[in-house]
């Protein structure tokens, strides 16, 4: 930190007092000399009249700072500043105050900027304006420090400080500086202004209005009762001297321990949030408190085992969870009688429940016959498909379907008519290995697609049919011999989505 006060001190195109480094090192030390007896004075007196420390007093003060002269805020470019000064001081009586001060003022620039600390004392006149405050006024002297350099300084201020209490005040100053230049120096003194806010804190006094009493009783002075009209109580406020605790919704916890303090608590309060009525977030009825699912109502159908809950269904069954013998299965479109949630039981797994199954333990398909139905056929379910026994036949290299495959997409067609719960069945194509994969992808596109058509002639719903051509990529037997090739060209029936799952396979 550069200390440019003499900077603050260059010359200026007026007449003004010079004084001397001489007259410096003779009149500073006096006044100093003079402020300190004359405090120590005071302390001994008003010790001897009455407690010292009912006569102490401390004022704090912060603010802006702004140069005067047009050399220093012009062509030095000092900047706006800020200030801070303590003053303590000791009440010889009222209104007068002996005070030291210890005062700091700094001003930005560049390349350097300007810094004083001051050590001085002075006197203060506050009279009391009843309950508003404290009007101040007051001048100082002391001695500046800027760098090396000392000089002789003198302010004044004058401000307002609202009374927070008896002792407490708070306002606005404003301060007038001006640091007398030396020998050494340019021959020019400084001159500054301030503006900010002051603290004070002051020993006891007497009540600003003579006679005035206690309205309320409660033993605080109407002076400092910030409730004079309201007895503070068996429970006062201690930030709010004279007054009681509030509790302004009237539920019996006072605002500081409230945390609803516009809301009363009523007949259930919130065991968690104290003055706060426990909440229903999802309007079921159940506390929040209390409800394992605050935020979703339980419905006409609450968990037994968890309170606020609806019930769960996670098979999505329609049958709820505590009732579900197969809670995680879903019933299916031919639920078992005997037990609530799951599907009829299907020894052979083919989609025919045992008890319409003509053939209970041989895996086979769902026919409209009842002596047939679930017996071995062309078809048969098994492993998310509709399985055939015959392949599909088309004439070489084209997507032709030739007559002999007719019982075998009958049988299929049969098969879905008498599955409703096969919601989508997709038709594979694929071919062997010999011609390009292009147009074997093609061939099997269109071979799907003419197996779709012929099952929609049969009367296959449009809406649970897929075809899909994949080539040569998926070959059941990864060889190029001709008997692998006839085994890899085949037609396959996957079961996407069905009923008793309701999802895909």
């Amino acid at each position: 930190m550069s200390y440019a006060l003499p900077g603050l001190l260059h010359p200026v195109k007026s007449r003004r007092t010079r004084v001397s480094r001489e007259s410096h090192s003779r009149v500073v030390p006096a006044v100093l000399s003079l402020v300190i007896v004359a405090l120590g004075s005071a302390m001994v007196s008003t010790a001897a009249a009455d407690d010292v420390l009912q006569t102490l007093s401390l004022r704090v003060e912060g603010g802006v700072v702004f140069t005067l002269p047009e050399y220093q805020r012009d062509t030095l470019d000092y900047g706006v500043g800020m200030m801070g000064a303590a003053r303590p001081g000791w009440r010889v009586f009222s209104p007068l105050v002996l005070q030291l001060a210890f005062e700091s003022w700094y001003l930005p620039a560049e390349p350097s900027a300007g810094q004083q600390f001051t050590l001085g004392g002075g006197v203060r006149l506050e009279p009391r304006l009843g309950r508003l405050g404290w009007f101040f006024l007051d001048a100082n002297a002391g001695i500046a420090l800027t760098g090396g350099l000392q000089r002789f300084t003198f302010n004044a201020g004058i401000g307002m400080e609202f009374a927070i209490g008896r002792a407490l005040g708070v306002g606005p100053f404003v301060r007038y500086m001006r640091t007398f230049a030396t020998a050494q120096d340019w021959p020019s003194d400084a001159d500054f202004i301030a503006a900010g806010v002051s603290i004070s804190l002051r020993g006891r006094e007497e009540d600003p209005v003579e006679g005035e009493g206690d309205r309320d009783d409660d033993g605080v002075p109407d002076s400092g009762d910030i409730c004079p009209d309201v007895p503070k109580g068996d429970q006062p406020d201690v930030q709010r001297p004279g007054c009681p605790l509030s509790d302004q919704d009237g539920d019996g916890v006072f605002d500081r321990d409230d945390l609803c303090p516009a809301i009363p608590q009523g007949t259930t309060p919130n065991p968690e949030r104290r003055g706060c009525p426990a909440g229903d977030t999802d309007g079921d009825g159940v506390l929040d408190h209390e409800d394992a699912c605050p935020t979703v109502a339980s419905g006409a159908h609450p968990d037994p085992a968890r309170r606020g809950c609806p019930e769960s269904d996670r098979d999505s069954d329609a049958i709820f969870d505590s009732s579900d013998q197969c809670p995680d299965q879903h019933s299916g479109p031919r639920p078992d009688p005997a037990r609530p949630g799951c599907p009829a039981p299907d020894r052979d797994r083919d989609s025919v429940p045992d008890v319409p199954d003509a053939c209970p333990d041989e895996p086979g398909a769902p026919t409209t016959d009842p002596r047939t139905n679930g017996c071995p056929g062309l078809v048969r379910v098994q492993d998310g498909q509709l399985r055939i026994l015959r392949p599909v036949f088309f004439a070489s290299n084209r997507d032709t379907i030739l007559e002999r495959s007719q019982p075998i997409l009958e049988a299929v067609a049969n098969a879905l008519a008498a599955s409703p719960g096969i919601r989508r069945l997709r038709i594979e194509g694929h071919t062997d290995d010999v011609a390009a994969d292009d147009t074997n992808l093609l061939l099997s596109q269109r071979r799907a697609n003419n197996v779709m058509a012929r099952l929609i002639a049969l009367g296959a719903e449009p809406g649970r049919l897929e075809a899909v051509g994949l080539g040569e990529t998926q070959p059941l037997i990864p060889e190029r011999s001709e008997a692998a090739r006839a085994v890899n060209r085949r037609v396959e029936f996957h079961i996407l989505t069905s009923d008793s799952t309701g999802a895909p396979r």
